[in-house]
């Protein structure tokens, strides 16, 4: 599947539910319990990550739109010739950025609704533009550990018994 429809369909599952769960809910509610730990609430972030930067939406959709530039850039000049796993981290960090760049530049604000909490702990909520760029964050981490390695210089050869050097270090080590 080429990379400009996947990040198209991405990105249109991010805006489709985050309308979905703005229709359903209602802002700052109970939200729907799921299972598991998992609600669905519906709530509007200013900010980024762990409400850090609130009221920042002009800036963060800049950088969003600069982030996306530069994916944008690299996977059209470097796909190819790129490794699969690096490419399809790239691709979803790209489709994070774009989805919650909409909602900043259109809303001023990014719709969150998926919310993890159990006794004692409570996780932000977020969307799936988050779990996109987390996800993919995760598998360029990968990628740099399971891609091509650098070739290291090759080592010297070994010295063959019947030279003149192997028979002297024999005579130092005896």
């Amino acid at each position: 599947m080429p990379i400009a429809l996947l990040v198209a369909l991405l990105v249109a599952a991010d805006q489709a539910t985050k309308l979905w769960a703005q229709s359903t809910f209602a802002l700052g509610g109970p939200g729907h319990y799921l299972g598991l730990g998992f609600y669905l609430t519906y709530v509007r972030n200013t900010g980024a990550a762990f409400g850090i930067l609130q009221n920042g939406t002009l800036v963060l959709g800049l950088l969003s739109a600069i982030v996306s530039l530069v994916l944008t850039l690299y996977l059209v000049r470097h796909a190819r010739r790129s490794p699969r796993l690096q490419v399809a981290a790239l691709t979803l960090i790209l489709a994070g950025a774009l989805g919650n760049m909409i909602d900043r530049f259109r809303l001023g604000y990014v719709i969150d609704f998926i919310h993890f909490k159990v006794p004692g702990f409570s996780f932000p909520v977020f969307n799936l533009a988050d779990s996109y760029v987390v996800v993919g964050a995760g598998l360029l981490l990968l990628a740099s550990f399971v891609g091509p390695r650098a070739k290291s210089a090759p080592a010297a050869p070994p010295v063959a018994p019947e030279s003149e050097g192997y028979a002297q270090d024999l005579e130092r080590t005896n």
